[in-house]
């Protein structure tokens, strides 16, 4: 391609003093760990599992190992950004709050691609679709069941919040479950916005379960069990109709 000829449009989007920012769309690689079903009894449910702050979609798939024996498809979608943790350490990220209403667009149009690719190269059944977020996770499974992408059959929020701008919007929306999981004595997200969410989505008429248990920032494995446990109780309601 002749890049004489080519037209690259930008936007300019704020201005500081005599300098303005542009934003620039561009393509870039996005990473996302795949755990297939160890044996097929019939068409998978899919799980897609975003992590939290500084984790990676190869450490956060692991939590959900015991669904490779129950007839499962995990993805687990990596945040684009790569920031440097303790030690050292390489995690990902999927926003701040710079720009913010602009990465909530380019998010939602790696999740679009995402899906696109999934139907593409996996089988599952479309009725059975779940979405779960840790942590900063949350905001992106709330959005991804938001967006109209696919027809969720359950949300999880763990350890995250529902944010504002799906809030703003449950009564346009059609309702699918949702369950709330949060530790009580969690210090890195407040308790206080697991209920207010709670609260938010049961006034718009929501159907909301909650598993508040006693522990902090975290997923414990028994917890984890109970969520299984009730998405498989979702996608055998989904599957029967």
């Amino acid at each position: 391609m002749n890049r004489d000829m080519e037209t690259t449009k930008t936007e300019r989007v704020l201005e500081d003093g005599p300098v303005g920012i542009h934003r620039l769309p561009i393509e870039w690689s996005a990473y996302f760990a795949v755990q297939e079903p160890a044996v097929s009894t019939g068409t998978p449910a899919l799980l897609i599992a975003s992590h939290g702050y500084a984790q990676s979609c190869k450490g956060f798939i692991k939590n959900f190992a015991a669904l490779r024996d129950r007839n499962w498809l995990v993805v687990a979608p990596q945040g684009p950004n790569q920031l440097y943790w303790e030690g050292g350490k390489v995690g990902f990220t999927w926003m701040t709050r710079y720009m913010r209403e602009y990465t909530i667009r380019d998010n939602l149009a790696y999740m679009e691609r995402l899906m696109d690719a999934l139907r593409g190269q996996f089988r599952f059944d479309p009725r059975r679709i779940f979405a779960l977020g840790f942590s900063q996770g949350s905001a992106m499974a709330h959005r991804l069941g938001a967006a109209g992408l696919a027809r969720p059959a359950g949300v999880i929020q763990c350890g995250g919040d529902l944010p504002p701008d799906v809030a703003t919007r449950l009564g346009e929306m059609e309702p699918y479950p949702v369950l709330i999981v949060h530790g009580r004595g969690d210090t890195q997200m407040s308790f206080d916005k697991a209920q207010e969410g709670e609260r938010q989505l049961r006034e718009a008429g929501w159907p909301v379960e909650t598993d508040y248990f006693e522990g902090e920032h975290d997923l414990p494995a028994e917890v984890v069990a109970r969520i299984v446990a009730w998405m498989e109780r979702q996608a055998s309601r989904e599957g029967e109709q």
